[in-house]
């Protein structure tokens, strides 16, 4: 299982949940597979319609940036936890 912390607006698009496990393949766009099968429409506010992280949005497998491991390839292991982080703005 791949732990999912869900942060900011992500929440309205899992019921509310911003700690959800999942059963998922070896990398993250697996993980965000995985959360849009069962809140329909999450992956899209994470990812694009290339399957790319939006520019607006930080994932993190455990405490490391998936930017340096790989973006949405960055492998996932059973017991990781994978954090999604969309950036805050405003004045």
């Amino acid at each position: 299982m791949i732990r999912v912390q869900l942060s900011g607006q992500l929440k309205e698009w899992s019921s509310g949940m911003s700690r959800v496990d999942v059963e998922s393949g070896p990398d993250v766009i697996s993980v965000v597979r995985a959360l849009d099968a069962r809140y329909p429409g999450l992956g899209g506010r994470i990812v694009d319609d290339q399957e790319r992280i939006r520019p607006h949005v930080n994932v993190f497998v455990n405490s490391e940036n998936s930017k340096e491991l790989g973006r949405e390839r960055a492998q996932v292991r059973d017991g990781d936890t994978v954090h999604i982080l969309p950036a805050v703005s405003g004045g």
